[in-house]
C-alpha cells in the first residue's frame, strides 16, 4: 500500500508541462519518444511523448499496479517565453477515479480547475503551472526552463518554487552521455531526473517505480546505483548536522514518566542516560548536576520511542519518523537494498529509526503480482526465497495476494522451521480463517479480516479487496456466531493483527476536493505540493452510497475495538506517510474506544515484545537502550498530544524535531 504514497510523491515531483524554444513562425523539431514504466523491476506501463503540428505537446501515461494505476492523456501549449498557457488532462487516476484537469490563461488571468482544486491569479508570464495529475512526460521543458532561468530557479503555480541544485555528468557504456539533475523544492528532499544531450527527459529511477526511454531499459541497473549514491550523499550530509552527541551524561529532569508496562504515569522522575543506555530511573535527582547535560522535563511526558509496525521505508522517510518520535519500525516489503538501509539507520549513518524486523516479501508471478521482493512460479522457488531471506537476516515472511492458497501451509512450515514468523495479505480465493489454520502468525490490514465474512470467491488480487469491503462491511454482525468463532480462533492461535485502519478512512470516506481526513490536522504544515496530493480523494464512491461507505469504515474502527475487547494482540502500523501516519493511527484507536494509555502501550512495550526486543526497547527502564521521546503535554489525557514531540533520543543521540522538520520544509507543531 505504501506504493500509492510513493506514486503520489512521484506525480507531484514530475507535474510540470513541457515546452521548447520556438523560432518565429516555426515549430521546432520535437522527436516523439516512447518510455517504459517499471514497478519493482516488472514492466507495468508506458509513457508516450509527442508534439502536434500546431505546437501542442501530447502525453499518454498508463501503468498497472495490481489492478490499480492511472491512464491519462495530456495536451500542453506554451508561449514564446516557454511558459505554459494551456494544460489539459483527462482520464483516470491511480484509484480509477475520473481525472479532468484544465489550466488556461485568458485576459491576463491564469486559472486552474480539477476535481480536487481550483483557483486563479494574475498571469506573470513566467511561473510554471504544476498539474496535480500530470505525468513524467512533462519534465522536458521544466528542465529547459530551469537551465535558462536565473539561479536555475522558477516559481510554480499554484505556489512554491523549484530549483536545480546540482547537475552531474555521466557516461554510460562508454557512449551514452547523460546528466543527473537534482531538483529541490517539490518534495521533502531533493528529487532526481536523468536528461540527455538534448536536455530531454531520459528517465527516472527508483526501487519502486522507474520510467526509462524505450530501448535503454537495460541500463536502469547502472543508473539506479548512481542516483542512490547521490541521494545518500545528501542525506549523510544533513545527518551529520542534525545528529547531536552529548559529551556528558544526560539528565532528564523532573519528567512525568509513562510506564509502558502498566500504562500509568509517574510524576517528578529523573532519568540518567549514559551514552546509549538508560543508567538510572529515580525519584531523586543526582546530588551534583554539573557533571550532566540537564534537559528540563517539567510539565512534559517522557515515553519510550514509538514503534511503527507497518512500513515500506526508504531513506527519505527517516527524518519524518524521528521528528514524530518513531524510533523503531518493521519493514513489511521492500527492495533487496533493505539490509543496507537497515545498517545505515541502525548505525546512525543516516537519520532514521531502527529497522528491527525485515520481512521478506513473496508473491506468485502474474498480472497482479506485488511490486517488490521475490516473485515466484512454484513452491520450490518459494522455499529458496525463504532460505535466501533468512540468510540475510530477515525475521519474517510476508505472503501476498497472488499466492496459491494450497501453497500457504508448506511456505509457512518452511518459514517456521527457520524460526521466522509468517504474515501478510490473505491470498486471493482464500479467507483469513483458512490462512490462520495454515500457519499465519499475523494478518496485515483490517480489510483482510472483513473479507473473511464475505466470500472466498472474491479476486482480492485486484482492488476488489477494497471496494467489496467498502460496499458491504457496514453489515458485519459482531453478535453472529461466525464472527465470535473467528475472534476466538485469533485469540487461541495468538494471532497478531496489524489493522492499518486509518488508510481506509481516506479510501472509503474521502472525496476529491476534500482533505484526506487522516492528515487533515497537519496538511497546513506540509509543503504545498505535498499538501495537494491529499485532496485527490479515495475510491470512486457510487452516487447515493456515501453513507454506506462511511458506515463500512466506522465498522472497521469498531472491529479494531472488538479485537481489543477480546484480547487479540494488536500492533499499530501505518503503510502511510511516515511519522504523521502513526499519530493518526493512534488517534483512531482511541476514537474506536481503546483507552489512550493502552494505545501508548500498543505502540511501545507491546510492539517491542512482538518484535522480540522487549528486553532492550519499549520501556523507560534501567539497562534499556536510550530510545526515548519528550512530549510537550500529556498523551494519556489527550492522545493528540503525541504530535507534540519536543525531543527524540535514539540510541542515545539527540534529535530536535523542530530542526528535523525545518530541513524538509515541514512546519513544527509550535
Amino acid at each position: 500500500m505504501k506504493i500509492s504514497l510513493k506514486l503520489v510523491t512521484v506525480a507531484v515531483i514530475f507535474t510540470f508541462a513541457s515546452c521548447a524554444k520556438k523560432e518565429k513562425g516555426k515549430i521546432p523539431v520535437y522527436e516523439s519518444r516512447d518510455y517504459n514504466i517499471y514497478m519493482g523491476g516488472k514492466l507495468a506501463g508506458y509513457q508516450k511523448s509527442s508534439r502536434d503540428s500546431d505546437g501542442a505537446y501530447r502525453y499518454i501515461y498508463e501503468f498497472n499496479d495490481r489492478g490499480r494505476g492511472p491512464h491519462t492523456e495530456e495536451k500542453v501549449l506554451v508561449n514564446e517565453n516557454h511558459t505554459i498557457v494551456y494544460h489539459e488532462i483527462n482520464g483516470h487516476n491511480y484509484l480509477k477515479d475520473t481525472v479532468s484537469e484544465v489550466f488556461k490563461v485568458e485576459n491576463g488571468l491564469a486559472s486552474w480547475k480539477s476535481s480536487s482544486e481550483q483557483g486563479e491569479i494574475k498571469f506573470d508570464n513566467n511561473s510554471f503551472f504544476s498539474a496535480i495529475n500530470s505525468s513524467f512526460g512533462t519534465t522536458d521543458i521544466l528542465i529547459k526552463k530551469l537551465l535558462s532561468a536565473e539561479d536555475n530557479e522558477v516559481d510554480l503555480l499554484p505556489g512554491g518554487n523549484i530549483k536545480i541544485t546540482a547537475i552531474d555528468h555521466h557516461t554510460i557504456n562508454d557512449s551514452i552521455q547523460l546528466r543527473l539533475v537534482e531538483l529541490t523544492g517539490q518534495s521533502f528532499t531533493p528529487s532526481y531526473s536523468w536528461i540527455d544531450e538534448q536536455d530531454r527527459f531520459f528517465g527516472y529511477t527508483s526501487s519502486w517505480i522507474t520510467c526509462i526511454q524505450k530501448g535503454y531499459d537495460s541500463i536502469v541497473k547502472q543508473l539506479l546505483p548512481i542516483q542512490k549514491q547521490k541521494e545518500e550523499q545528501y542525506l549523510k550530509k544533513i545527518s551529520s548536522t542534525l545528529t547531536r552527541n552529548s559529551s556528558k551524561k544526560i539528565l532528564l529532569n523532573n519528567v512525568t514518566l509513562f510506564d509502558s508496562e502498566n500504562g500509568n504515569l509517574i510524576p517528578n522522575m529523573f532519568v540518567v542516560l549514559n551514552d546509549n543506555v538508560i543508567e538510572t530511573v529515580s525519584k531523586t535527582s543526582p546530588s551534583d548536576t554539573k557533571a550532566y547535560e540537564v534537559i528540563d522535563g517539567t510539565d512534559k511526558t517522557l515515553l519510550p520511542g514509538l514503534f511503527d509496525m507497518h512500513t515500506h521505508i526508504d531513506e527519505t522517510d527517516g527524518i519524518l519518523h524521528l521528528a514524530a518520535g518513531v524510533t523503531s519500525v518493521r519493514d513489511l516489503g521492500n527492495s533487496f537494498d533493505l539490509p543496507k538501509l537497515k545498517e545505515n539507520f541502525d548505525t546512525n549513518k543516516l537519520i532514521g529509526p531502527r529497522i528491527l524486523v525485515m520481512s521478506g516479501f513473496i508473491d506468485k508471478a502474474g498480472p497482479y503480482a506485488g511490486p517488490t521482493g521475490s516473485i515466484i512460479n512454484n513452491l520450490e522457488e518459494g522455499f529458496k526465497a525463504i532460505e535466501d531471506y533468512h540468510s540475510k537476516g530477515y525475521k519474517q515472511i510476508k505472503l501476498y495476494s497472488s499466492i496459491e492458497p494450497e501453497w500457504v501451509k508448506p511456505l509457512a512450515d518452511k518459514s517456521h522451521e527457520l524460526g521466522m514468523r509468517v504474515s501478510g495479505h490473505i491470498p486471493s480465493f482464500m479467507i483469513a480463517e483458512q490462512a490462520v489454520q495454515d500457519g499465519y502468525n499475523e494478518i496485515q490490514h483490517a480489510n483482510m479480516l472483513a473479507l473473511n465474512f464475505l466470500s472466498d470467491t472474491i479476486d482480492t488480487r485486484t482492488p476488489l479487496r477494497f471496494s467489496m469491503v467498502a460496499e458491504h462491511n457496514y453489515k458485519l454482525d459482531f453478535d453472529s456466531q461466525e464472527f465470535k468463532n473467528f475472534i476466538q480462533l485469533l485469540k487461541d492461535k495468538n494471532i497478531v493483527i496489524d489493522p492499518t485502519v486509518s488508510i481506509f478512512e481516506g479510501m472509503f470516506v474521502s472525496k476529491a476536493g476534500d482533505p484526506n481526513p487522516s492528515f487533515k490536522k497537519i496538511l497546513n504544515r506540509l509543503p504545498l505540493n505535498i499538501q495537494r496530493g491529499y485532496y485527490s480523494g479515495g475510491l470512486p464512491i457510487p452516487e447515493g452510497r456515501e453513507e454506506e461507505y462511511k458506515a463500512s469504515y466506522d465498522k472497521l474502527l469498531a472491529l479494531v475495538k472488538q479485537l481489543y475487547d477480546n484480547e487479540v494482540s494488536i500492533v499499530a502500523g501505518t503503510d502511510a506517510l511516515a511519522g504523521f501516519g502513526l499519530h493518526t493511527e493512534m488517534e483512531n484507536y482511541v476514537k474506536a474506544g481503546i483507552p489512550s494509555s493502552e494505545v501508548l502501550k500498543i505502540t511501545t512495550a507491546i510492539s517491542a515484545k512482538v518484535c522480540g526486543f522487549d528486553e532492550k526497547l519499549g520501556a523507560v527502564k534501567e539497562g534499556y537502550l536510550a530510545d526515548l521521546i519528550l512530549v510537550d503535554g500529556n498523551p494519556v489525557e489527550n492522545i493528540s498530544d503525541i504530535r507534540k514531540v519536543e525531543l527524540t533520543i535514539k540510541d542515545g543521540k539527540l534529535y530536535y524535531p523542530k530542526k528535523l522538520y525545518n530541513v524538509i520544509g515541514v512546519k513544527h507543531f509550535e
